[in-house]
């Protein structure tokens, strides 16, 4: 990979590598993971650095970096084992309606401040009835004198009590088959309510719950509305999920390729049997075509063509996170019983590449959305848009 960076994304690379093996920071990262929450003294650090805001424009105080660029930073945070990539994920989605279709008022109002690491964000998308079955969200939204009042329910929501600013997604308008608008609520905010917590599976550094919204009053300047800009940039969000998982797969690929180098059999390390060297090789060839798939994905962005990045981010999301599974159990198998014990790290690791799988909807829906572009029409929509 590093041979298509630029002088200065491979400047940017080391420095996130230095960052990471500093001493506070690893002090700061130590106690996040020890009490399992979101440390604002280590997201202030990364705000420091320009990585919370590094794709927000200069002119609002960010680092005006392209996309390939924050994903280069956030893989290489994620190969150091950083705590916080799920709350950087979380935040991003939550930047990428007000980047996009944010009025100039709205992105002078709040993107220093999301820049600087005051305000951390989360993305509310998914209803009780599910992600992506718009009809049948409870999510009401009525228009009242100078805004609007929502009643309803976000779960599973990453950073939904610590965010400082609320991103909730919408129901579509009738005719079409995304989102189309987002409400901003400020945390403190009457009638709105956080602080009921999900427990994973694999306990992780992060604020997973609930966001409910009783007679919740948001002003009209803060619902943003599709500018004609459209949805393609959840191709960002979805491929951002995806890079988790090149992250996931690449640990467990050292893991694994690092136990059996180790271990013995007749003298011979594990190695050497061709039915695990075949294993790490087949590790090895997804995660050089998932990382194609990514880069590619966000470079199409960069290059202003929306609908395939658009199209690549689904395949993606699909693509490279059943890949992440299936890398995290064969590692998890060539480590043998140790594979499942808490300690040897990688059997937990296999059980949390689930949640990349199930996170933004998995993937069948995901090759449904990518078909959507080719014309083809999903045959759930029953009649819909």
């Amino acid at each position: 990979m590093s041979y298509f960076l630029t002088e200065d994304q491979k400047l940017i690379v080391q420095s996130v590598n230095e960052f990471c093996q500093n001493s506070k920071i690893q002090e700061l990262a130590a106690e996040c993971r020890a009490t399992g929450k979101v440390s604002r003294e280590l997201w202030s650090a990364m705000a420091e650095q320009g990585y919370v805001g590094a794709t927000i424009p200069e002119e609002y105080g960010g680092m005006g970096y392209d996309f390939t660029t924050l994903f280069l930073i956030a893989e290489n945070l994620a190969l150091n084992s950083f705590p916080l990539m799920g709350t950087l994920t979380g935040h991003c989605l939550g930047i990428l309606p007000i980047l996009f279709w944010g009025s100039d008022e709205i992105k002078a109002k709040y993107l220093p401040r999301i820049a600087s690491g005051e305000l951390l964000l989360c993305g509310s998308v998914t209803d009780p009835a599910g992600m992506g079955n718009f009809p049948e969200w409870g999510l009401k939204e009525e228009k009242v004198e100078g805004g609007w009042k929502l009643n309803g329910t976000k779960v599973l929501s990453t950073n939904a009590d610590i965010a400082d600013l609320k991103v909730i997604f919408g129901r579509p308008e009738e005719g079409h088959s995304m989102f189309d608008h987002v409400y901003l609520i400020e945390k403190g905010s009457e009638g709105l309510v956080t602080g009921q917590q999900e427990k994973k599976l694999v306990p992780d550094c992060s604020d997973w719950g609930s966001v409910v919204m009783n007679d919740v009053f948001v002003p009209d300047e803060n619902r943003v509305d599709d500018n004609g800009t459209g949805y393609y940039w959840f191709g960002l969000s979805f491929s951002q999920l995806a890079l988790s998982g090149l992250a996931m797969s690449l640990g467990c690929f050292k893991m694994a390729f690092g136990f059996t180098s180790q271990r013995t059999r007749y003298g011979r390390p594990l190695t050497a049997l061709q039915s695990v060297s075949h294993k790490l090789a087949d590790m090895a060839i997804r995660n050089e075509i998932n990382r194609s798939l990514i880069y590619n994905c966000v470079r199409l962005w960069d290059e202003g063509r929306g609908l395939e990045c658009y199209r690549l981010g689904c395949a993606a999301k699909a693509f490279v996170t059943e890949g992440t599974n299936k890398t995290a159990h064969d590692a998890a198998v060539l480590h043998g019983g140790i594979g499942y014990t808490t300690p040897a790290i990688i059997g937990p690791m296999y059980a949390s590449s689930l949640q990349l799988e199930l996170a933004e909807m998995p993937g069948d829906l995901h090759r449904d959305f990518l078909m959507e572009t080719y014309g083809v029409k999903p045959g759930w929509k029953n009649g819909q848009a």
